[in-house]
């Protein structure tokens, strides 16, 4: 199994099944398509779009119809006086008012003409659809790094899995050669039995590393809403690492990254409400045409017919409401304040990602160079090991101990390259510079 590609193969069901291939910018670029959280980030992002609509429909003239039918089963009667008819006169006298059928109807269009309160809603609509966009690109970023990092992890563990069955093929075959030797009378029965138990003892070891790359698949279907039972190929080579990056001005990594430019436009979007607060205390001036029109009669005809054009204004302003218009100034004030300090506390911590980023990837890069230097060194140890085993000068305990510190050297080679893969892209997540490529 050495030497083989870090190219891990899963299938789900028993039998030749085609797998379907992933490289890095395939599986990041279907995380941001298929992904649950972010799916919910954009119905988030398409609410605001909704809720912008709604605050420019304020500023916009309404229109009203109503139409209505009424039967009436019984009669309705005005009463007058008779000395008012006819002078002298006494008692009252009674007529019928309504007929069978009513008829009504009335449109109308209302416009705003000023209102603080209404252009500040538009405003604030604008700017809370900006967050909202923003919001929705650094959940995105968030889940790509941590997509692009169990990417590398489970290469990591393919290759995990190729040092335990390369060690574990090693183990079978120098059991088999002591077999043939103790056969002979070569080698002691003792020295047969550490080979078999070296050989059994790497058994299980195999299958533990089969399981936690299993289990790293499956949640890597999950960040990309690919199903369980579908076999996958992910294609890429663990020791594919990029360049250590330049240094970032820190100004650049504040305009660049999008959870920062969100908390600097709800920012605004706090001073708009603040102000919107403070334009509930001035009036606001409606302006209305509307037209009616009622018919009535004792058959369906329409008779009787009334039709009315008018226009007015209508003028209102608080005056005193309790001390609630104030606390809702003072509220957005305050809100405003925890803004600016959530904003100041996130730029703070940005700076500690950085560097934590930066130092994570120099210390990366040392370990690197310092592993491969000792897979070299290992290797050759166990080489050596394994020839003179077989000449009898050591012993299997000798070998084993050779071996295991070939595979464990190995490990911390690939492991130092996932290390150096993680804190690159926390880099790229401090930064801001997060993609769906690799």
């Amino acid at each position: 199994m050495r030497g083989l590609r870090a190219i891990l193969v899963l299938l789900a069901v028993a039998g030749p099944v085609r797998a379907e291939r992933w490289d890095l910018t395939a599986y990041l670029t279907a995380v941001r398509n298929r992904n649950k959280d972010l799916e919910l980030a954009a119905q988030d992002r398409e609410m605001a779009g909704y809720q912008k609509k709604e605050a420019k429909a304020a500023a916009l003239p309404r229109v009203g119809l109503e139409a209505g039918y009424n039967y009436n089963i019984t009669d309705y009667y005005m009463y007058f006086d008779r000395g008012a008819l006819a002078p002298g006169a006494t008692g009252t006298v009674k007529a019928p008012f309504k007929r069978d059928n009513e008829y009504n109807a009335a449109i109308a269009l209302q416009q705003t003409l000023y209102s603080p309160t209404v252009g500040r809603a538009i405003e604030a609509a604008r700017e809370y659809q900006n967050v909202a966009d923003l919001v929705y690109e650094a959940s995105a970023q968030r889940v790509l790094v941590e997509a692009k990092k169990l990417y590398f992890q489970c290469l990591l563990l393919a290759k995990v899995v190729d040092v335990a069955r390369a060690s574990a093929t090693n183990a079978e075959d120098n059991f088999h050669d002591m077999e043939r030797k103790y056969s002979h009378g070569q080698v002691s029965h003792l020295e047969l039995l550490l080979a078999e138990s070296r050989w059994r003892n790497a058994v299980p070891q195999v299958q533990q590393a089969e399981r936690n790359l299993q289990l790293a698949v499956n949640t890597l279907k999950y960040l990309a809403g690919i199903g369980l039972d579908e076999p996958i190929e992910l294609a890429g080579e663990l020791a594919d690492i990029p360049a250590a990056p330049d240094s970032v001005a820190f100004d650049q990594v504040v305009e660049a990254r999008p959870d920062l430019q969100a908390l600097a436009w709800e920012a605004r979007l706090r001073q708009t409400g603040l102000e919107a607060a403070r334009a509930a205390h001035r009036p606001t001036l409606t302006g209305t045409v509307a037209y009616a029109y009622s018919g009535q009669s004792n058959h369906f005809a329409f008779a009787e017919e009334n039709h009315l054009w008018f226009a007015g204004l209508r003028l209102a302003m608080p005056v005193y409401t309790g001390g609630a218009l104030e606390a809702q100034v003072q509220k957005a004030r305050v809100e405003l304040s925890k803004t600016h300090l959530r904003l100041a506390k996130t730029k703070e911590s940005a700076a500690i990602e950085l560097e934590n980023a930066r130092l994570r990837l120099r210390e990366a890069s040392t370990r690197i160079e310092s592993a491969r230097a000792t897979v070299a060194t290992a290797e050759k140890a166990f080489r050596i090991a394994e020839t003179t085993t077989r000449e009898g000068l050591t012993t299997q305990l000798q070998l084993k101990d050779a071996r295991l510190g070939y595979d464990q050297a190995m490990i911390n080679y690939y492991s130092a390259i996932f290390e150096y893969l993680a804190a690159y892209c926390d880099w790229e997540l401090a930064t801001g510079r997060v993609g769906t490529d690799g």
